[in-house]
């Protein structure tokens, strides 16, 4: 053999070598269970638990999951179930692994199925909030835009769903930490799909039932952001103005320098002058219709509830052309046709 073919076939071994040894390095146990030690204070390896028993195959089914293995994850759950029993203490366990598989396969609906049964079973173990939890994934999943299977397509809204869920976290589970978190993502949806009414409810909720809620200014500014949203024009009833003014006025008193780098001074500006825009409106409603008395009274209304705004000027103007520029001078001149 040549001095070149022994070269090149060195060089080739040698690069096997240092191939598989980095091969080995970069595939760590996928299995590794750590405790840490309080006497040594430090982390310790420990074997995992036996296959054949039922803390080993539960293992195994975790460590399938983890791997992305969901399809064979589900499998284990259905040996485990025929070989142990649904009376096995580590059956909840099972239980929470199996809807792991399942959202992993995206079987979002088959999960919720799977994780409702679980909290109507055994709400109150440990493992409730990661029950929870994962029906918080599902939920916001659905918001997402995801759809329902049907017969393996994805056609319904799980738009339902997610609310449900929410709701019944937040009503079911108010001392979780998801509770809080549920009302504010529905509100959000409600808020990001235009349903500004029920939107604004949902975050006034989240400042009664969780007032030092680490979301307070965010929801007090949001809930005015859909009061003021909501409101469908001059032509309708002023309630939500009224609550926008009212909770933009109680953001500006607790977070002033916040409120007022945000512009909230210019908006209550705006909020009054559509309040009393549609004072004028009614006022001018009531002159067309020669019901004066009434539109004097809101005209006066409009005078000295917004001075000094636009809709103010006009009502003033229209007083002194119907020789009513308080409302004591227009009690006795005008009477209802």
């Amino acid at each position: 053999m040549s001095t070149l073919s022994r070269l090149i076939g060195l060089a080739v071994t040698i690069w096997c070598l240092v191939y598989s040894t980095a091969a080995v390095r970069a595939d760590p146990p996928r299995t590794r269970t750590l405790t840490y030690d309080s006497e040594r204070r430090e982390w310790v390896e420990t074997p995992p638990p036996p296959a054949g028993t039922p803390e080993g195959d539960l293992h195994q089914i975790r460590v399938l999951n983890k791997d992305g293995e969901f399809g064979k994850a589900l499998s284990r759950v259905k040996q485990f179930v025929k070989q142990y029993g649904e009376s096995d203490a580590l059956y909840p366990e099972v239980v929470i692994a199996k809807a792991e598989a399942q959202i992993g396969r995206r079987d979002f609906y088959k999960a919720y199925g799977t994780l409702t049964g679980f909290l109507d079973e055994f709400s109150g173990m440990a493992l409730t909030e990661e029950a929870i939890r994962l029906e918080f994934v599902i939920a916001e999943t659905y918001l997402s835009g995801v759809k329902r299977k049907i017969g393996g397509v994805r056609l319904l809204s799980g738009e339902d769903i997610a609310l449900r869920i929410l709701d019944d976290i937040s009503v079911t589970y108010p001392n979780t930490r998801y509770a809080e978190y549920a009302i504010k993502t529905k509100a959000d949806y409600l808020f990001r799909t235009g349903d500004h009414a029920l939107a604004e409810m949902d975050y006034a909720r989240l400042l009664r039932e969780h007032p030092s809620t680490q979301y307070h200014r965010y929801a007090l500014r949001r809930s005015a952001e859909s009061a003021l949203a909501s409101f469908a024009g001059i032509e309708y009833d002023d309630a939500a103005l009224i609550e926008a003014e009212e909770r933009y006025r109680d953001y500006a008193n607790r977070y002033g320098r916040v409120a007022e780098q945000e512009g909230v001074g210019v908006i209550l500006e705006t909020i009054a002058e559509r309040r009393a825009g549609k004072e004028l409106a009614i006022a001018e409603y009531y002159e067309r219709t020669e019901h004066l008395t009434s539109a004097v009274f809101y005209y006066q209304a409009v005078v000295d509830g917004w001075p000094g705004s636009v809709a103010a000027t006009k009502a003033a103007a229209r007083l002194e052309l119907l020789g009513a520029s308080s409302p004591v001078a227009s009690a006795g001149g005008y009477g209802e046709p």
